[in-house]
């Protein structure tokens, strides 16, 4: 890289012994001089090392050859940004020391064909006193952060929806749907049968308008998740009245299940011992919760 470049990176970092305490830093790069920063998010105190030489942190066993002031501040970043589990590549250590002072310990992994070699560095960080305004800036900070990432969520991927109304009834009892307009679902061959091209949590929602058959003891309707009923319920089913003939009566059932369901997945409604009611459809709205 080219010298005398003055430059800053930060972020937001962990240490894997300081468990659920997060840090904000700063590497600052000022005249070939580098100065690391920390800052506890929870208790906005401050550290920092002081602008350092090449000479403060680089001695013979962690130098790269040519390596400049901004190469090793890329380096630093990158460890602090890798995750902390002890198989990365790249290890931090956050030691407390006397009179409330920080060291950090940044190691590196170099492989050489079948042979690992750790370097080390270190940094000593003093604290610094922190005024209310400073503070209260620093809390600031963190709120715009977190709203930023929220509307961020927000804004990665539109809900998953589809609402589907039911044409007639098909083979073996189940609902024949009208034609699906959506990139996250597509109606199968048959008709029968909703493809769901986004995996993730759904809420689904069933309505069924019809009729029991006349002279039957079982009816029911049913969710299927391929193949699989995922949830059932019985319904009204036809009686005899006084003068010993079979009747029925119009009635609707509702389901309300929520799954979680895979990539192309097919989900269908099954509908026993009952027929369509004419001029009043039955329908399914799904809409999706999240992964």
């Amino acid at each position: 890289m080219t010298a005398n470049i003055n430059s800053e990176v930060e972020g937001v970092t962990a240490f894997a012994l300081c468990c659920d305490a997060y840090f904000r830093y700063r590497i600052s790069l000022k005249n070939e001089k580098v100065n690391l920063w920390l800052e506890d998010r929870s208790s906005k105190k401050q550290w920092q090392s002081g602008f350092l030489s090449i000479e403060d942190y680089v001695t013979a066993a962690n130098v790269f050859a040519d390596a400049s002031a901004a190469d090793y501040v890329s380096y630093f970043q990158q460890c602090l940004e890798c995750s902390s589990d002890s198989s990365s590549e790249s290890q931090r250590k956050l030691i407390s020391l006397k009179d409330d002072h920080l060291q950090v310990e940044m190691c590196i992994k170099i492989r050489l064909l079948l042979s690992v070699h750790e370097i080390k560095y270190v940094f000593k960080l003093q604290p610094v006193t922190v005024d209310r305004v400073d503070i209260l800036e620093a809390k600031l900070k963190d709120q715009q952060e977190e709203l930023e990432k929220l509307r961020g969520q927000g804004g990665q991927r539109e809900r998953a929806f589809v609402h589907a109304e039911r044409v007639t009834w098909g083979k073996s009892s189940k609902l024949q749907w009208k034609s699906i307009n959506s990139e996250n679902f597509s109606l199968g061959s048959d008709v029968i049968s909703i493809i769901f091209r986004t995996p993730g949590l759904y809420t689904i929602s069933v309505l069924v308008n019809h009729r029991p058959l006349e002279n039957t003891a079982v009816v029911s309707i049913s969710l299927e998740k391929s193949g699989v009923i995922t949830q059932s319920a019985a319904t009204d089913s036809a009686y005899l009245n006084d003068d010993d003939l079979h009747v029925s009566h119009q009635t609707s059932t509702s389901l309300v299940c929520i799954v979680q369901i895979k990539k192309n997945e097919l989900i269908a409604v099954a509908c026993t011992g009952s027929f369509s009611i004419r001029g009043h459809p039955s329908y399914l709205t799904a809409v999706g919760m999240g992964d």
